[in-house]
């Protein structure tokens, strides 16, 4: 058994066909396939099944690639030990990020941090936070930008920011010649949701109860973008809750609306595995989003924080 062939057997459970798995592998399919093989006849037991439909991992294979994933980021984290002793930093930061903050706060960071560690190739993907959960568990993701506590013994949590939750209010509904807002507010009619999936929708959810369907609406419509939201707002009134760093550059607009105290926020954190020992990255990291944000948004600030599920 070697850590090579642990490689293909993740990869394949990952991307669940030969040729796909051996793309991503940098080696050809007949080899990947043999090299299974090999595991297999060692081990003594089919670890996948191959069908017409795709691989499938067999019930004793799911058990293999759970433990594969392990010997592997135990290999990952004994090069990262001997990286840090020597004083480099070197190779792939895979970094999952939310939706709803990866187009206001990567372009923050991203540039200042490949600058920093000009040896690190550095891959981020937008994804939804129980995705980002699951790759950072299955090591298929190094770190994560979302929305905490998420209250898991396996990863650690490093708040970052608390971001204050924001009315965007039309002009035309009854709650925009209000100073500031409050959750009691957020029962009128107008309301404009992200769709089911985001934690931002949840958060919304927790903050107020919308009313039903008393609306004058012959339609609905949930969004996947913060600034579909804003733009349904623009132009066909209503209402909806958006996250201050969406907004930054119009705090001056009437439209936008602060909650009065306390200011419901949400709390944001670079996220690991408890495994993870490349610290000063993080730190690092850390450090250049806290230089490009208003302190105001700093965690640790006695506000109101909002749950995510």
């Amino acid at each position: 058994m070697t850590v090579q062939q642990l490689e293909y057997v993740v990869a394949l459970d990952s991307y669940r066909q030969f040729v796909l798995a051996a793309e991503k592998c940098h080696v050809t399919q007949p080899t990947l396939s043999m090299q299974l093989q090999k595991l297999e006849e060692e081990l003594g037991v089919l670890l996948f099944d191959r069908t017409t439909k795709g691989v499938q991992p067999t019930a004793v294979g799911v058990k293999v690639v759970q433990q594969a994933r392990q010997v592997l980021r135990q290999v990952q984290q004994l090069h990262e030990v001997v990286q840090l002793e020597k004083g480099e930093l070197v190779g792939e930061l895979r970094l999952g990020i939310i939706p709803t903050l990866a187009p206001y706060l990567v372009p923050l960071f991203l540039v200042a941090l490949v600058e920093h560690y000009p040896q690190l190739r550095v891959q981020v993907e937008e994804l939804q936070s129980a995705q980002i959960i699951q790759r950072l568990k299955d090591n298929q993701l190094d770190m994560g930008l979302l929305v905490t506590p998420l209250e898991d013994r396996q990863l650690r949590e490093i708040p970052v920011l608390e971001e204050p939750f924001l009315g965007y209010i039309s002009p035309a509904h009854p709650l925009y010649p209000h100073a500031t807002i409050t959750p009691a507010d957020m029962g009128e009619p107008g309301l404009w949701l992200l769709q089911q999936g985001h934690c931002f929708r949840h958060q919304v959810l927790n903050i107020c109860a919308p009313a039903p369907a008393a609306t004058n609406r012959p339609f609905t419509y949930e969004s996947g973008s913060i600034e579909t939201l804003k733009e349904l707002v623009r132009h066909n009134h209503g209402y909806t809750l958006v996250p201050e760093l969406s907004v930054l550059q119009e705090l001056d607009n009437p439209m936008v609306k602060r909650f009065a105290a306390p200011e419901p926020v949400r709390e944001i954190s670079l996220v690991v595995h408890r495994g993870f020992v490349r610290l000063p990255l993080l730190e690092t990291l850390r450090a250049i989003i806290l230089r490009q944000v208003p302190e105001r948004l700093r965690a640790g600030r006695a506000k109101q924080k909002i749950r995510w599920r």
